[in-house]
């Protein structure tokens, strides 16, 4: 695998079929994890010098890397609502966040702050192809990784 940096504004669905996870350099120790995962360590730092160590930048990581490897990874997640609708999206970091991709745009739901998704509600199931009546949350959570299943905002 390259090491690539990819504008975190620009990390979409595309990038998630190429690759299942995703991180960001946060800390020094960052280097000696990626070059644990087999990446060449000149080759990242002289990417992460080239675009000044920003944090605005997001590099694939092998998809059998432990989870927690980095401070902040999205991983390719499938979702799966009451009503058996499958969507897609990614998981951030352990699960307090989860984004659903939408023909429209990319949702974020943030499990600390379902309030503000009431805004949002039916735009969102419009745009990920819900009717009304169906129930957003909660979420059946699938990541590739290891088989890994939770639910998402169960208690909602």
């Amino acid at each position: 695998m390259k090491f690539e940096l990819i504008k975190y504004t620009d990390l979409n669905r595309k990038y998630f079929e190429e690759s299942l996870t995703w991180a960001q350099y946060y800390e020094p120790e960052d280097i000696d994890t990626l070059e644990e995962l087999g990446f060449d360590r000149k080759v990242v730092s002289a990417e992460l010098e080239k675009i000044g160590w920003s944090d605005e930048y997001w590099f694939a990581v092998p998809e059998d890397t432990k989870i927690g490897s980095f401070m902040f990874e999205h991983r390719k997640a499938d979702f799966i609502t009451k009503s058996g609708k499958h969507l897609s999206g990614y998981v951030v970091n352990s699960g307090h966040c989860v984004c659903i991709f939408g023909a429209e745009r990319e949702w974020d739901i943030n499990i600390n702050l379902l309030d503000l998704l009431e805004e949002e509600i039916g735009e969102l199931k419009d745009d990920v192809g819900l009717a009304k009546s169906e129930e957003l949350l909660p979420l059946e959570v699938r990541i590739p990784f290891k088989g890994v299943q939770f639910t998402f905002a169960e208690s909602s």
